[in-house]
């Protein structure tokens, strides 16, 4: 049996198959849920993975069969716990671990410069921490330095975690010193002007004016408002808009396009077919061609315009101009720039030189090539319409699959 192409298949069909696969994919599902069993130890026996230290509970769904007899069970599996025997031994190396993690950004505890990580849990343990502080003007509970009480020489702070594992607790205490962050020197001097200034608003509260500093340390201090950064925004806009219009003009023009290809390919049918009733009732081309456009002229107000008989219009006046017919032929078709209108553009002048015999059989044959054309492009966008209806049809797939299967996975015990 040869392979069912997707695009030959009906819509109907379509939703078919991908009834059929969501259908599939939630047998396998289903079985795969019914078979499932708990692993085994080495005696035979069925056994449940424990989760991580501190992982808390969790509720595991079985079915246990009894003398054939079926009957569900909720199982609540714990995580693994210290025995208290090895609790003071995790107890120390935990504290031990403790001085490390909470660094930071910090090398050490005796230079303490950078916020500290005052953690709540120790990884890997299932260890709880909750902390106490000797100082909490120069540190707080969640490990950030106040750096407005700080000191130059820095300031020992004592820092008691109380580690906890069940009921059972111990305290681990160290200490910390917490030094004022290290500034640069333009660091520095721009603390130290903030600093005036905010001595010289402090004693100014009463006065209309604040006045700001004019010296530094004996250096001058000259003060302008901060540049506005609206002015780069706008800039900054100004080239998206630009951008945005650019853009949005090449898309216009483009679709324009795309219409006008459109147009010029459903009108050459019906035109040439007029072109070539005309011939075959005796009319010269020369003649047939202005009466197609003449007639297009009355009737314009309407059937609107259209594309390929306002280049016929055109051409017709290039002729009545004083431009050869032969050229004004072939430049027509090169204006319309589809290949349909090249040839005929093409063929129309060729015969002129040729002589006019074999011309209304040439365009006959041209006629029923441009109708199957056009039947085929008609196909097309059917099956293009049809195409579009796939993106519904596959979020539905989603919406079903989702619906099934994750509260299936979430069920699966690893």
């Amino acid at each position: 049996m040869g392979r069912i192409r997707w695009n030959s298949l009906s819509v109907y069909g379509r939703m078919g198959v991908v009834f059929l696969s969501a259908s599939a994919v939630t047998l396998l599902v289903f079985l795969a849920d019914n078979n499932r069993a708990p692993d085994q130890n080495k005696a035979g026996k069925s056994i449940l993975e424990r989760g991580e230290y501190g992982s808390g509970k969790q509720e595991i769904d079985l079915e246990a069969q009894i003398d054939g007899e079926k009957e569900p069970l909720t199982v609540t599996v714990s995580g693994k716990e210290f025995s208290k025997e090895k609790l003071p031994e995790v107890f120390e190396q935990a504290g031990s671990q403790l001085e490390t993690l909470i660094l930071g950004e910090n090398t050490s505890l005796d230079e303490v410069r950078y916020d500290l990580k005052l953690i709540e849990k120790i990884p890997d343990t299932g260890i709880q921490v909750s902390w106490e502080l000797g100082d909490y003007s120069v540190l707080n509970l969640m490990g950030e330095i106040q750096e407005d009480k700080l000191k130059e020489e820095g300031t020992l702070v004592e820092l008691r975690a109380i580690l906890s594992s069940g009921e059972e607790e111990a305290v681990h205490t160290f200490y910390a010193k917490i030094l004022p962050p290290k500034l640069s020197k333009k660091e520095k001097m721009a603390q130290k002007l903030a600093q005036q200034v905010q001595k010289n608003e402090a004693e100014s509260k009463e006065k209309k004016y604040l006045v700001l500093p004019d010296t530094l340390d004996g250096k001058p201090v000259k003060w302008k408002y901060a540049k506005d950064a609206r002015s780069a925004g706008l800039f900054v806009l100004g080239i998206a808009a630009a951008g945005a219009v650019f853009a949005l003009d090449k898309q216009k023009k483009k679709q324009a396009k795309e219409m006008r290809n459109k147009q010029l390919t459903a009108d050459y049918p019906q035109l040439i077919s007029q072109f070539t009733l005309f011939l075959g009732a005796g009319m010269t081309v020369r003649k047939a061609w202005f009466k197609i456009a003449r007639d297009y002229e009355r009737q314009k107000a309407e059937r609107g315009e259209r594309t390929a008989y306002e280049e016929m219009v055109y051409t017709m006046h290039e002729i009545q101009g004083g431009v050869s017919e032969g050229e004004s032929y072939e430049r027509f078709g090169g204006r319309c720039g589809l290949i349909s209108y090249r040839k005929f553009g093409a063929m129309l002048s060729q015969n002129l030189r040729k002589g006019t015999k074999g011309l209304t059989d040439l365009l006959k044959k041209e006629t029923v090539d441009a109708f199957e054309d056009r039947k085929n492009q008609a196909r097309k966008l059917g099956e293009e319409a049809g195409t579009k209806l796939l993106g519904p049809m596959f979020m539905m797939l989603a919406v079903v699959l989702v619906i099934i299967v994750v509260p299936a996975f979430f069920t699966i015990q690893i």
